[in-house]
């Protein structure tokens, strides 16, 4: 239930959004129709049909060499008014030819279209350019906007999981701040990062989640090495590249899309009740005070959640200009307390022709504001530790705190008091402006400049007692990053027809790179007040004695690149593409700045053979191998191959006898430090067989990342100053299968039904950890912190980076037995001596899946259409650190509460280890979402295409795992702050939710 603060708040966003939206629709209709407001001559109406006699809605009807125009309704009709006698009418529709009508006399023109071949031929974004589909021969996969998931989706990763093989979505959180984990074809890194690259409307590096899923027209993913090789150093994990939508010639359009939905958790964890708490107690013999409360700590602090979205857009143009301009608006409430996030973004693509049509230029503009509410994670441990005995409040309305605990702390008190809150700004503008200088001959350059701001606060209230144990008792910070990345391009193209049956592009291009980041932090505590919050630093008496809580920063790198491709295709059956790309990068060492990142791939349509053509099975096959190597950067920052100074405690000055700050050496020089090298072959063969009915692809592939970047320790014998340095050390393997299919079982006039399996299967392992001139440890622990106020969990080696072994695989002790309540571990190394932290560990379990997929299936029925899709994962082991630490009786109950398994279970033992007792298989199928919609009438008056539907997320799960979901986080940081392993299941995770929406589809 929301509270009066909640409730007031949504209905104030509510009534300030339906205010502006009504504004916004008021004036885009006015605009709309003082468009429509001109000189009538005649008036003609119509009906467009396809070849089976149906009408065709959404065909563009416009007068020749005018910005007249509209579009067919529903039922394929349409009237457009005041045009000329004299005029022609143009009627185009995707995927049909175009066909030109002479008005004259007539005031009724109907007319039928036809199947274009040639547009069907989909034309697929490739990088710095476009390619047929057919001519593709590395491998790419598209999605259109219809293609994205349905139901409260708030960012463009979570609309494509489950759509794309090989594209690994994660989304372990329900956290509205949270951001998927994202993996193509495995993991590739250590230390340089293992998300695709995201390229928007031709901008390198623009940030996805500030991108609205209603504006984007296309989402094209390229999966292999010899596709991303032309993004040269920042294509190791693959590239995502983002077209957004633009105007077109003809009448102008509005359309607006808006849900509003709600969301709760969907899983949580089976704790303890009051009853059940007393009833484990007696059972085992533990006294405790009983406070007479059955308090059910996780419902006190999680609520029930409520999102709205709403994208308003207008789109228009005539042959020479055209524009379309969006604006966006969400509101996310979180299931936990505190959490939330509302973002408000703009969006303008326009597009302009000159000088005959040989001057082409484009101008894209964006803007957003993202205001969060950070969740405190902490509080979902805390509220597992709590005994539900105890009460929220004491009698005179204070926090509840049981005295002298080690764990439990009130959770609800960290939440009312704690807030942290961030304003993500982010403004980018391009201007593209492309010239054919010559027939096949095409000079374009593009300039870009993206700015972006964060500014965080935090503010800890003083609470009686100190219950959120601060120094000073109260505390406040504020920071404020910023970004300045400007990038210039520029590209010459060059095609030509060779022969009648060979064509030949060629492609050469400059790119430069320039970002600046910058920021500072300011933190304070012990005020003498809580009135200021984090707005009046200068407040607090705690940086009088610590200076340290004040440090800026400031960097930058450039990234200067050439890049080159030849594309040739003969006969219209053999294609070949080779990328070359040589960068520079400020970031690497002075003997290794550049690199170069080849690649190749051949198409072979065996269809069009002799042996295959005409095949009454066959429609189209094609066979494709290819090579290709790219390199990798982005997860490091800039200067780590220079020596460097940093504050390293203070110094006495006898002359002024007082201390002052000192300053050491903080990093390694390294001149040989250089680019973590991906290389990727593999073989496809892309199939379209019973007159189109089943197509899809197969892919095979290898990827193997080289002189992985990795902070190793630095031999003191050779000179070095500081312990540590970043080398390159190692390579790892990714090896697997890449599954397409998509089966159109039913395909008649009032009932279609199709169904698409994107599926993969993915072995990685560690090749190696040295390199002639480093070596890193033979295993490398990765360290988990199992969460707040919990003996001995802060710092876990549960998983190992070891050559041979898969990537974070678990490692500990075999529990052969448990004896009166105590563990009984293996004897792995068989010396005759139990040593469960040291010889007698082994490899128990590997936490990344062996099969990723999802099938989605798409109905049609007359107006309604129907929507769902299963997602999978197959062969991933978990660590159920939740069972090895609050599903046993000792050491929990009576201090604690604990699972409801802890009544039963035979463990009264206290080791927090890893061992192979809590391994537990991770294989799960779930409907992740489903919506069923209804296409109204089109006789509505202004209302070209209005939609309704619902939809609902995360909506049934099938997984014998025991945990609350077994879609564990992927994530891997092996240094710095917040390490990270793959597939470990820990206290103090977000609660994945399920969500329920009811939204509309309108076009104007």
């Amino acid at each position: 239930m929301m509270n009066s603060y909640q409730v007031g708040r949504f209905s104030e966003r509510l009534l300030a959004c339906v205010k502006n939206s009504v504004f916004t629709l008021a004036v885009l209709l006015f605009t709309s129709f003082t468009f429509a407001v001109v000189a009538q001559d005649i008036s003609v109406s119509g009906t467009v049909k396809g070849v089976d006699g149906t009408g065709l809605p959404g065909v563009t009807v416009q007068e020749k060499g005018t910005s007249k125009g509209t579009q067919t309704n529903v039922d394929g009709t349409y009237k457009l008014t005041g045009i000329s006698k004299n005029a022609t009418l143009v009627f185009s529709f995707i995927g049909m030819e175009s066909k030109e009508v002479v008005v004259g006399n007539q005031t009724v023109v109907d007319v039928t279209l036809v199947d274009d071949t040639k547009a069907l031929e989909e034309v697929v974004v490739v990088g710095y350019g476009t390619q047929k589909r057919k001519e593709i021969s590395g491998t790419v996969t598209s999605l259109g906007s219809r293609d994205f998931n349905p139901g409260v989706v708030t960012n463009p990763l979570a609309a494509a999981q489950g759509k794309v093989a090989g594209l690994v979505i994660t989304q372990s959180s329900g956290d509205p701040n949270s951001r998927p984990t994202v993996r193509l074809r495995g993991t590739g890194s250590l230390s340089a990062g293992s998300e695709p690259l995201y390229v928007i409307d031709g901008v390198i590096g623009a940030p996805i989640e500030n991108v609205a899923p209603e504006d984007i027209l296309t989402m094209d993913v390229l999966r292999d090495a010899s596709s991303a090789a032309i993004y040269g150093s920042r294509g190791a994990n693959g590239v995502i590249l983002i077209n957004t939508k633009r105007g077109k010639a003809g009448v102008t359009t509005v359309d607006y899309n808006g849900y509003v939905g709600t969301e709760t958790i969907s899983q949580r964890p089976e704790l303890l009740n009051g009853a059940e708490f007393r009833e484990a107690a007696k059972k085992y013999n533990q006294t405790f005070t009983d406070n007479g409360a059955d308090t059910d700590w996780l419902k006190v602090i999680t609520r029930k959640a409520v999102t709205q979205n709403h994208n308003v857009g207008v789109s228009g143009g005539s042959e020479n200009f055209s524009y379309r301009a969006s604006v966006g608006y969400l509101d996310q409430v979180g299931t936990l307390i505190g959490s939330e996030k509302s973002r408000l973004n703009g969006r303008v693509n326009l597009d302009a022709k000159g000088m005959n049509g040989k001057l082409l230029m484009k101008f894209n503009m964006s803007a957003s504001q993202a205001d969060a509410g950070i969740a405190q994670d902490r509080a979902i441990g805390f509220a597992m530790n709590m005994r539900p005995t105890d009460p929220v409040y004491f009698p005179d309305g204070s926090y509840y705190q049981e005295p002298g605990t080690f764990g439990n702390f009130n959770p609800l008190a960290l939440l009312e008091n704690l807030s942290q809150k961030e304003r993500l700004q982010d403004f980018l503008f391009n201007a593209q402006a492309g010239y054919t200088i010559l027939d096949g001959l095409f000079f374009n350059v593009s300039g870009t400049l993206r700015t972006q701001n964060k500014n965080t606060s935090y503010f800890a209230r003083s609470t009686p007692g100190n219950l959120l144990r601060l120094v000073g008792n109260n505390a406040a910070a504020r920071t404020l990053e910023a970004v300045n990345d400007r990038q210039l391009e520029a590209t010459l193209n060059y095609t030509k027809a060779i022969t009648s049956n060979s064509n030949l592009s060629v492609l050469a291009g400059y790119t430069y790179q320039d970002v600046v980041g910058d920021g500072f932090r300011a933190e304070n505590n012990n005020f003498l007040t809580d009135v200021f919050g984090p707005d009046n630093l200068g407040a607090g008496l705690g940086i009088r004695s610590n200076p340290n809580l004040i440090g800026s920063y400031k960097n930058e790198y450039k990234l200067i690149s050439f890049l080159g491709r030849v594309q040739y295709s003969l006969m219209n059956k053999y294609f070949t593409t080779v990328n070359m790309r040589r960068d520079g990068s400020t970031k690497f060492g002075d003997n290794n700045k550049w690199g170069f990142f080849p690649s190749v791939s051949f198409g072979w349509a065996l269809s069009e053979e002799s042996f295959l053509k005409g095949n009454p099975v066959v429609d189209n096959l094609k066979l494709r191998v290819s090579w290709g190597r790219t390199g990798n950067s982005e997860g490091i920052s800039p200067l780590r191959s220079k020596p460097f100074y940093g504050p390293s405690g203070t110094y006495y000055d006898p002359t002024t006898d007082d201390f002052y700050p000192a300053y050491a050496y903080q990093g390694n020089p390294n001149p040989n430090l250089k680019w973590e090298v991906n290389e990727n072959y593999g073989a496809g063969l892309d199939f379209s067989l019973f007159k189109s009915r089943l197509t899809g692809s197969i892919d095979w592939y290898t990827r193997q990342t080289k002189d992985l970047l990795y902070v190793v320790n630095a031999p003191q014998e050779k000179g070095y100053i500081f312990p540590s340095i970043l080398a390159n050390v190692g390579s790892i393997q990714n090896r697997g299968v890449e599954i397409t299919a998509t089966y159109q079982w039913v395909d008649k006039k009032d009932f279609t039904w199709s169904s698409t399996l994107a599926g993969s299967f993915n072995k990685n392992k560690v090749l190696s950890l040295s390199s002639d001139l480093f070596q890193a440890q033979n295993q490398i622990f990765l360290t988990t912190n199992l969460g707040s106020a919990l003996r001995g969990t802060s710092a876990v080696n549960f998983s190992v980076l070891q050559a041979g072994q898969p990537v974070g695989v678990f490692y500990g002790a075999i529990v052969e037995r448990i004896e009166n309540g105590k563990y009984v571990f293996k004897d792995v190394d068989g010396n005759g001596t139990i040593e469960q932290q040291a010889g007698d560990r082994t490899y128990i379990g590997d936490p990344n899946p062996f099969f990723v997929g999802g099938l989605t299936n798409s109905i049609t029925y007359k107006k309604f259409d129907f929507q769902f899709q299963l997602t999978s994962n197959l062969g991933a082991k978990i660590m159920n650190t939740n069972q090895l630490l609050l599903g046993r009786q000792d050491g929990r109950i009576a201090e604690s509460g604990a699972l409801k398994s802890a009544l039963t279970s035979p463990i009264n033992d206290n080791q927090t280890i890893p061992m192979d007792y809590y391994v537990e298989s991770g294989d799960y199928l779930r409907l992740n979402n489903a919506s069923l919609g209804y296409t109204l009438p089109a006789n509505l008056g202004v209302l070209k295409r209005a939609r309704i539907y619902i939809a609902g997320n995360n909506l049934l799960l099938f997984t014998k795992y025991s945990g609350v979901d077994p879609e564990i986080s992927q994530a891997l940081k092996v240094d710095g702050d917040n390490r990270r392993a793959p597939g470990i299941d820990v206290r103090e995770t977000y609660y994945k939710t399920r969500g329920f929406t009811a939204g509309v589809n309108i076009t104007f």
